[in-house]
């Protein structure tokens, strides 16, 4: 993947349990790359996805709509909410930054 050579190979070690705490849901022990690449259709799986993306995307692209904190904040709050509607909303806003259509 492109971005793992932007970033220096220094987080396909870490987890996202790393980086979101407990708000990782059920899966804090799962790798970014396998975030990135889950298959999951639901909301958790979206929010999973995106929220890598974003979280990768923060660190790395000038100008991204979110701070690597606010999307953290983010996606914990999405997470802690337990609705698998807020997921999907989160990861759409989400996907949005992560697509430079914000």
């Amino acid at each position: 993947m492109e971005i793992w050579s932007a970033i220096s190979g220094r987080f396909p070690s870490m987890n996202m349990g790393h980086f979101f705490g407990t708000a990782s849901g059920s899966m804090p022990n799962m790798s970014i790359q396998d975030a990135l690449a889950n298959t999951r259709t639901d909301g958790a799986g979206a929010l999973l996805r995106e929220g890598a993306a974003a979280l990768l995307n923060s660190m790395t692209r000038t100008g991204f709509p979110y701070t690597t904190d606010q999307v953290r904040d983010a996606f914990a709050a999405a997470a802690a909410g337990g609705s698998d509607g807020a997921a999907a909303a989160q990861a759409a806003a989400f996907k949005k930054a992560n697509e430079a259509r914000a």
